[in-house]
């Protein structure tokens, strides 16, 4: 779970919009009905955004503290202080595409079943 720490409050967006998204992608492979889609892709949408506005969020938040901390710079060099924000910035876009698999995912199945 620490990878979840890392991404900080946007994560639990994510965690909230992606499960709002699947839930509804599994009641539509469940019972497919034509006038959802376009409800499906607006919580898609909402997903993707989370991501990167959080990803945004976290990249804001190391180009804030960074520089608040020279001693960070000076024991481990500015290059390395990065790379590691970025890492840590890029959490909420890895979530937010796993989470967003599985919705694209069970959409498939049930536009299967919809027949289109």
């Amino acid at each position: 779970m620490e990878w979840f720490a890392m991404g900080g409050f946007p994560m639990i967006v994510i965690v909230v919009f992606g499960l709002v998204g699947i839930v509804n992608a599994a009641r539509f492979a469940w019972a497919p009905g034509p006038g959802r889609v376009g409800y499906l892709a607006a919580l898609g949408v909402a997903v993707a955004l989370a991501g990167v506005g959080g990803m945004a969020v976290d990249l804001i938040a190391v180009s804030v503290h960074v520089p608040e901390h020279p001693e960070w710079v000076a024991e481990n060099g500015l290059g390395m202080i990065v790379l590691q924000g970025v890492g840590e910035s890029l959490t909420p876009i890895v979530l937010a595409s796993g989470l967003l698999i599985a919705q694209s995912l069970l959409v498939a199945l049930g536009l299967r079943r919809l027949g289109g």
